[in-house]
């Protein structure tokens, strides 16, 4: 399937009276990701992130919506590299039920067949094939849909067979990408009750009332430097969850595992006495690089937990409550 195929379909529902180049840059922008990085948020201020929507004549839109022009290997590239679908796939899933039969009778026309439900989730997977399609320079692409492939399971792997690098899974030749790298260019939501408890730490060692993170760029520089190796830590160790949980059928499951055997090699240190809480959270993460964590079978993945990854998990343990407080391990 060519790229102008499924674009001009999409057109006649989403946008039947917008000029072609314009609903070309549309497209490709709803399929992207959120920016992750500085460097990325700068470039969504430019119009820069979208990669047609920059250095682009609107008549050269127009021809590759209309199949006369291809996106060049080098900008479907850079589609693949920040491209998600999801909130695409929504946007087609909330069409009209009779744009939808018709979208569904294009599809079928060509050999794909998908339930009416399935039609979001069925486009993002098709534009996801078409673009990588691209980037090796293939404008008629055949579409193999995965959505209905059961994801694979950890448990079959074999250790010598599988091994991580650069973010990238290599099973027996094939590649797997992991595809969540959260960025510590911003705060996330999700990142409040780790560093609260290092927060707590922090103004117990220092024997203040409390400390906040509008704090932490005041303070002595030692804990500075121990909070932004924490955040690196944490967002390493938790990209990895989110990841092998979407890639794995079993890998929330084998993940929940590797916690609770790293917890096991902790909880005496944790629950040892100390002087403050920073100390408590000190000797957890010495610990925690000595521990032996055999039960999952996340550990039969070289390089995938490393020593980055392990102190991680341990702030992945506050988060989830297992760990209540570096200052009070009994707080309730």
């Amino acid at each position: 399937m060519f790229f102008h195929e499924i674009a001009g379909e999409l057109k006649t529902y989403m946008d039947p009276t917008g000029r072609g180049g314009d609903f070309v840059i549309a497209l490709v922008g709803d399929t992207l990701r959120d920016p992750m990085t500085e460097e990325e948020e700068k470039m969504a201020e430019n119009d820069e992130f979208n990669p047609l929507a920059s250095r682009m004549s609107i008549n050269m839109l127009d021809q590759i919506l209309e199949g006369k022009k291809f996106i060049s290997k080098a900008r479907a590239g850079l589609i693949c590299s920040r491209y998600d679908g999801q909130d695409f796939a929504e946007e087609i899933d909330n069409l009209y039920d009779a744009d939808k039969d018709h979208l569904q009778q294009f599809l079928l026309r060509r050999g794909i067949s998908v339930e009416i439900d399935e039609l979001g989730s069925a486009v993002q997977d098709i534009l996801n094939q078409i673009f990588h399609g691209l980037s090796k320079g293939m404008h008629d692409v055949d579409i193999n849909l995965t959505i209905h492939d059961p994801k694979p399971s950890i448990k079959n792997l074999a250790g010598d067979r599988i091994y991580c690098e650069n973010g990238k899974l290599y099973i027996d030749g094939d590649v797997i990408e992991l595809p969540i790298k959260l960025s510590d260019a911003q705060i996330y939501d999700f990142e409040a009750d780790y560093i609260s408890a290092l927060c707590d730490a922090y103004a117990d060692v220092l024997s203040r009332d409390s400390v906040t993170m509008d704090d932490i760029p005041k303070l002595p520089k030692k804990y500075q430097t121990n909070f932004y190796d924490q955040r690196k830590a944490y967002l390493s160790a938790e990209s990895i969850q989110r990841s092998i949980s979407e890639v794995y059928e079993d890998g929330e499951n084998q993940f929940d595992i590797l916690k609770s055997d790293a917890f096991d090699g902790i909880k005496t240190t944790y629950l040892d006495d100390y002087d403050n809480g920073y100390r408590r959270l000190l000797e957890v993460l010495k610990k925690i690089s000595d521990v032996q964590l055999t039960k999952s079978k996340l550990s039969l993945i070289k390089n995938l937990i490393g020593n980055l990854e392990r102190l991680g998990i341990v702030h992945i343990l506050v988060n989830d409550k297992t760990i209540k407080s570096w200052v009070d391990p009994y707080a309730e």
